[in-house]
């Protein structure tokens, strides 16, 4: 059976629609339905939180079936890595396995002294709380910071403007964002909404400001929405 199929399926016996996934992994609904109906294929990284979503296991989303008994002692991270794993060919296969080997040998080795500093990318436009600007990639320069356990997890930093994030963030902040598809409700991400950025806390069916002069922004069917990142920390 397709994976489509077995999402629907999955969808139709859960009660759960389109638009709740579509919300819950930040991605429009045009592109759910072209994973759904026009059996497009579903990038890798959105397999894990799609069975999060669905409360499945890996197995269950891409073969139709329960977990083996073989894997049901195995942790999540070993569960996701095998899944990843599965969906290679045999020159994939080798290639993790050798990749593995060698970084096993790297961890006998005794630690080098960290380094003080490090290069992430900073976007000069800033992402707002009021009328959102759009994260234009040609706009992105190289900063230099020091590095500690959060600039280390940081993917790329945004300057705030506005201060409908106070008293967490406040107008003119640098602040360090963890790339990744989705954030769950009630953390706080960067959001592209119809072309415009904002930093705001994610609440499902709206993104909610912190700062209580502000309205929440309302995310409709037909809005383009994805998210950049997690925020996690003011450099």
């Amino acid at each position: 059976m397709h994976i489509s199929q077995i999402i629907k399926d999955l969808l139709t016996s859960k009660k759960l629609t389109q638009r709740a996934m579509s919300t819950y992994l930040g991605v429009a609904t045009s592109t759910i339905n072209n994973w759904l109906k026009l059996d497009r294929s579903i990038p890798a990284e959105y397999i894990i939180p799609i069975c999060e979503f669905l409360d499945v296991t890996p197995e269950k989303l891409l073969t139709g079936k329960e977990k083996s008994p073989s894997t049901i002692n195995l942790t999540a991270d070993e569960q996701e890595l095998l899944t990843y794993y599965n969906m290679l060919n045999d020159i994939g296969k080798g290639i993790v396995i050798g990749r593995a080997e060698q970084l096993a040998e790297t961890a006998k080795k005794p630690l080098k002294e960290p380094k003080n500093n490090l290069f992430i990318e900073y976007y000069d436009l800033p992402v707002s709380a009021g009328t959102g600007i759009y994260l234009d990639h040609d706009a992105k320069n190289m900063i230099e910071v020091e590095e500690t356990p959060l600039t280390a997890e940081a993917n790329f930093a945004l300057r705030v403007a506005g201060d409908s994030m106070k008293p967490l963030y406040n107008d003119g902040d640098t602040i360090l964002i963890k790339s990744q598809p989705f954030v769950n409700d009630g953390e706080i991400g960067v959001f592209i909404v119809n072309g415009e950025g904002y930093v705001k806390k994610f609440g499902g069916n709206c993104l909610i400001s912190i700062n209580p002069e502000y309205k929440d922004i309302k995310l409709n069917d037909y809005d383009q929405v994805y998210c950049k990142g997690k925020v996690i920390g003011v450099l």
